[in-house]
């Protein structure tokens, strides 16, 4: 009989070879081309962290934005999606900002970036702290650039208070007319709530996208 430790790590190898396959598909693509949806599948089905992975038809989104924004790009939550922006944006000398409060997922989501060579991509270790009514990340201000064009809003996780809500009160001066913000799972209670709160605070416009593998707001800053 094959021991639990020799069958994880030989699963772990599989995954990571596969992972990596997936990356060269895309990596050999010319900069400013769009991966096929067949890429995206490879890529996400061998990612290791598979509970919390971002959904098909929402990284299918964050990729066609990737290939098209003009500036810096603003990441809250790193993983799947911090890698695949890299790789289409950072090849543009498009520059990423990823904002990490987890120590153990900032060390693993940079060394896969630095093994993979996948430059222009920032992954910031920014705790978790309270603000007045809500908590978010305490992002490196003086680190960050002065304005972004596009932002994938897939943390801080749902449990934290107000949720995504503590971008735009932190980091709103940052997001100047035609911004572009990504909010997944944009028909869940709390990111409903975040979207009322966001739209009674600031000059946006919301589009919905139902997907069948789930929902995803287009949120565009006037």
């Amino acid at each position: 009989m094959i021991p639990v430790a020799v069958k994880q790590a030989a699963k772990r190898a599989w995954l990571e070879y596969k992972f990596s396959g997936a990356v060269r598909r895309i990596a050999d693509l010319p900069p400013g081309s769009m991966p096929t949806r067949d890429m995206l599948e490879r890529l996400q089905s061998a990612w290791t962290n598979r509970g919390f992975v971002a959904k098909g038809d929402y990284l299918e989104e964050v990729a066609r934005r990737a290939v098209e924004t003009s500036g810096p790009i603003l990441e809250c939550g790193s993983g799947l999606t911090t890698i695949l922006v890299g790789l289409l944006a950072g090849r543009r000398g498009v520059a990423t900002w990823s904002l990490e409060h987890l120590p153990i997922w900032h060390e693993r989501v940079t060394k896969r970036a630095k093994r993979y060579d996948i430059r222009g991509v920032h992954v910031c270790l920014s705790p978790l702290r309270e603000y007045e009514g809500f908590s978010w990340y305490e992002p490196p201000m003086d680190m960050l650039p002065g304005e972004f064009k596009l932002v994938i809003c897939d943390g801080p996780p749902g449990s934290t208070p107000g949720g995504r809500y503590g971008l735009l009160p932190v980091l709103g001066d940052r997001l100047r007319g035609g911004a572009l913000i990504l909010l997944d799972d944009a028909n869940r209670a709390s990111e409903t709530e975040v979207l009322r709160r966001w739209g009674a605070e600031a000059d946006i416009i919301v589009e919905m996208r139902e997907r069948p593998t789930g929902t995803f707001a287009l949120v565009t800053r006037r």
